[in-house]
């Protein structure tokens, strides 16, 4: 009699180990992009027309059409100005606090003991496993784009300016722009 309730599992640990395959699949699901979620673009604002907009009864002075001569000079003077030759993507893997790895091995230790019949071999594999695992699935839910912007700038030099604000930038290659000394950039 002692033998077989010795060899039951207790409800605890039957429920524990069933969180966390529920919680394993869930992030499988998440990783995998089965599971839905957020992926809403911000539509971009014009901040230049919100202005005028505000202000109709404002008479607008309109300077008489320059040849492109004139242009061009004004081009030259401004440092700061020039015209985006890349935007490139970057997918930027997160980083582990270590609170991945821990629950992953404490569920793979909880696992392994299961599956391996009480030994200790399973019991360590499956921590090992589960907080190597655990660790992988926290880096990529911490996962997040930055956008590398090349810029030419009017000298003939170039400027690389790195977005990682996790906002999609609506720069597109031959956008004039004017890049300030806080590597922000603004349309011209």
């Amino acid at each position: 009699m002692e033998e077989q309730a010795k060899s039951r599992l207790h409800p605890l640990l039957a429920g524990a180990a069933v969180a966390v395959i529920i919680a394993a699949g869930v992030a499988v699901a998440a990783i995998t992009g089965y599971l839905p979620g957020s992926n809403a673009e911000i539509a971009p604002t014009d901040k230049a027309s919100a202005p005028q907009a505000s202000h109709p009864a404002q008479p607008r002075h309109v300077a008489a059409a320059k040849s492109s001569d004139s242009r061009q000079h004004v081009a030259a003077a401004c440092h700061d100005c020039g015209v985006i030759v890349e935007v490139k993507e970057v997918e930027v893997m997160g980083k582990g606090t270590g609170v991945g790895a821990i629950a992953g091995g404490v569920g793979g230790a909880v696992l392994g003991h299961e599956i391996g019949d009480g030994s200790r071999a399973g019991t360590a594999v499956g921590a090992v496993v589960g907080a190597v695992a655990g660790h992988q699935i926290e880096r990529k839910a911490r996962e997040h784009k930055k956008y590398e912007i090349t810029v030419r700038m009017n000298d003939g030099s170039t400027k690389a300016i790195t977005d990682e604000s996790g906002n999609q930038v609506s720069w597109r290659s031959g956008d004039k722009v004017r890049v300030g000394t806080d590597g922000v950039i603004r349309p011209i």
